[in-house]
């Protein structure tokens, strides 16, 4: 009885597998046919809105200050910027080196989030951080990544077609070359980004906006 229970849940389990590697050929082959058909590239546009991002964090000492000052190096204009960081409830200096950012750059703010209804995850802190959004157009930022510098241009063009209402940046792994591991999470990523959602795109399927950049 229980070899043929095994029996049982290794065939599920194989005709699973089969199932999801015929699916990630079909949108492997969808990305490919599409690359082949044309590469279009987007001119300078003078589309530059005014344009709000989020930076939810949660005690993010070690990284928070790299991206803010990343920010401030932006080609992007910073009149049409504004900067929100979400600091929910860290108990590290989060909050302290966010509020130096604020004290020198007009454009970045910083709400901070107490321990009684903080820390309910990344969710909450950005639908905290949304109150104080004044842009139709917003990004969002994780504290440990470090963009472009002509990155909010990039993300940004596309919505000058009115029919664009959401956009999925692409993360890349910073220190790819670096070792085994590093190179096997940035291969995760590549097949993440440039195949999976292109080709739930090209197919009309569910897209999925996460994690930063959308």
């Amino acid at each position: 009885m229980i070899l043929e229970v095994l029996e049982f849940f290794f065939l599920v389990l194989t005709a699973v597998m089969i199932a999801y590697l015929f699916r990630h050929y079909i949108f492997t082959i969808s990305v490919l046919r599409a690359l082949k058909k044309s590469h279009i590239e987007r001119q300078a546009s003078s589309f530059l809105p005014n344009v709000s991002i989020l930076i939810p964090a949660s005690n993010e000492e070690k990284v928070i200050g790299r991206l803010l000052q990343r920010i401030t190096n932006f080609t992007y204009p910073k009149e049409k910027l504004q900067v929100i960081v979400i600091d929910d409830a860290s108990n590290d200096r989060t909050g302290e080196i966010a509020d130096d950012y604020k004290n020198m750059y007009p454009f970045v703010e910083v709400v901070h989030r107490s321990a009684n209804v903080g820390r309910k995850g990344k969710a909450s802190a950005m639908n905290h951080g949304f109150k104080s959004v004044k842009n139709d157009i917003v990004l969002c930022f994780d504290a440990d990544y470090y963009p472009q510098n002509d990155i909010v241009e990039k993300l940004i063009q596309v919505f000058d077609d009115p029919k664009v209402g959401a956009v999925q940046g692409r993360v890349v792994v910073l220190n790819e070359p670096q070792n085994l591991i590093t190179r096997i999470v940035a291969l995760e990523r590549t097949g993440g980004y440039r195949v999976d959602q292109e080709a739930r795109n090209m197919l009309d399927l569910i897209t999925q906006f996460g994690g930063t950049l959308p």
